[in-house]
C-alpha cells in the first residue's frame, strides 16, 4: 500500500511542476509579444527624423538640467531673457526626447518649469515644430552649456554627462582633467600590479672596488672599440670591379708599404694589379717621372 501511494504522491507532484512550467512558458510568451510590439511602435516612429540616438541625447540633456535647476534652487525657470533661452532649449529636447508624441512632450517640460498661458504655450509648440522640420532643433553639448551658463566647475560637480562648458570650447581645461584621472588610474593599476623591485635590472651585489674596477673595464672596452673603427681599414676585399670587367679575388690582406716612403725605383716590385688598379703615374709637379700599367 505504501508503495502505491509514493507512486500517486509522485505522479501529483509531477503534475503541478508541469503546470507551473507552463504558466511561466505563458507569461514569457505574453512579455515578449508586448516587447516585440513596443519596438514595432519605436521602428515605426523613427520615420518622423528622430532616431534613438537623438532621443537618449535629448532626454539626458533634460535629466542634467533638472540637476542645474535643483542645485541653483529653481521651482520654475526665471521671467526675462534668460529664462525664455532656457525655455525654448527645453522645448526643442523635449520634441527630440520624446518621439511618439512630441508635442505632449514639450507641453508637459513647459508647463513644469514655465509659467505660460495656454495661448503661449501652443505658439510655442508650434514654432518648435517649425525649428525641427528647418533641423534647428539640434544642439551640441557645449551650446547647451552656453545657454544654461555651466562652467567646468558646475560640470564636475554636478557630474553632467550630456552637456559641455561655456569656459572650455576649446576642450583644454577638459582634456587637461581627463589626463590627470588617467594619470591617477595609472598610477593606482601600477601601485596594484608592482612586485615592490625597483625599476630596470637588479643592482650586482659589487664592492666598490669591484664597481670602481668593472667601470674602468667598460670604459677601456669603449675606448678599444672607438680607436679600432678610427684606424682598422675595410674588411677584407672579396671582390673589386672596374670599369672593363676585372675582378679580382683576394683570400688574405695584403701590406703594401705607405706609397709616401716609396722611391721611384721600388714600384717595378709591386703589382698593383692584384689591388684592380691598372695603371699608375709619378709625377714631379707636371713632369711624368715614373710610368706603369697592367699587362
Amino acid at each position: 500500500m505504501s508503495s502505491l501511494t509514493d507512486k500517486r504522491d509522485r505522479a501529483e507532484r509531477q503534475e503541478d511542476e508541469r503546470a507551473r512550467l507552463d504558466e511561466i512558458n505563458t507569461a514569457f510568451a505574453e512579455a515578449a509579444r508586448e516587447d516585440a510590439g513596443r519596438f514595432e511602435s519605436i521602428d515605426g516612429d523613427t520615420s518622423t527624423g528622430n532616431t534613438d540616438t537623438h532621443a537618449i541625447r535629448a532626454a539626458g540633456r533634460l535629466s542634467d538640467a533638472r540637476k542645474v535647476f535643483a542645485d541653483r534652487g529653481w521651482k520654475a525657470l526665471p521671467c526675462n531673457t534668460r529664462g525664455r533661452r532656457i525655455l525654448r532649449w527645453g522645448a526643442d529636447h523635449a520634441w527630440l526626447a520624446n518621439p511618439n508624441n512630441p508635442k505632449r512632450g514639450v507641453r508637459n517640460w513647459c508647463r513644469k518649469w514655465a509659467r505660460l498661458k495656454p495661448a503661449e504655450l501652443d505658439q510655442l509648440i508650434v514654432d518648435t515644430e517649425v525649428r525641427f522640420k528647418r533641423g534647428a532643433c539640434r544642439w551640441s553639448d557645449d551650446e547647451s552649456a552656453v545657454t544654461l551658463e555651466i562652467t567646468v566647475t558646475d560640470r564636475t560637480r554636478l557630474g553632467l554627462r550630456f552637456i559641455g562648458a561655456c569656459n572650455d570650447l576649446s576642450y583644454e581645461i577638459r582634456l587637461g582633467i581627463r589626463r590627470e584621472k588617467n594619470a591617477a588610474c595609472q598610477r593606482r593599476r601600477r601601485a596594484e600590479k608592482s612586485t615592490g623591485r625597483p625599476r630596470g635590472r637588479p643592482a650586482l651585489n659589487l664592492s666598490p672596488e669591484e664597481k670602481k674596477a668593472r667601470s674602468n673595464a667598460k670604459a677601456a672596452e669603449r675606448m678599444r672599440n672607438m680607436r679600432a673603427l678610427r684606424k682598422n681599414a675595410s674588411p677584407a676585399i672579396d671582390s673589386i670591379k672596374s670599369s672593363d670587367a676585372i675582378k679580382r679575388n683576394i683570400s688574405r690582406p695584403i701590406l703594401v708599404q705607405s706609397i709616401a716612403s716609396i722611391s721611384v725605383t721600388d714600384l717595378d716590385g709591386i703589382d698593383f694589379s692584384v689591388f684592380g688598379i691598372i695603371s699608375m703615374q709619378v709625377m714631379s709637379g707636371t713632369r711624368i717621372v715614373r710610368e706603369w700599367r697592367a699587362g
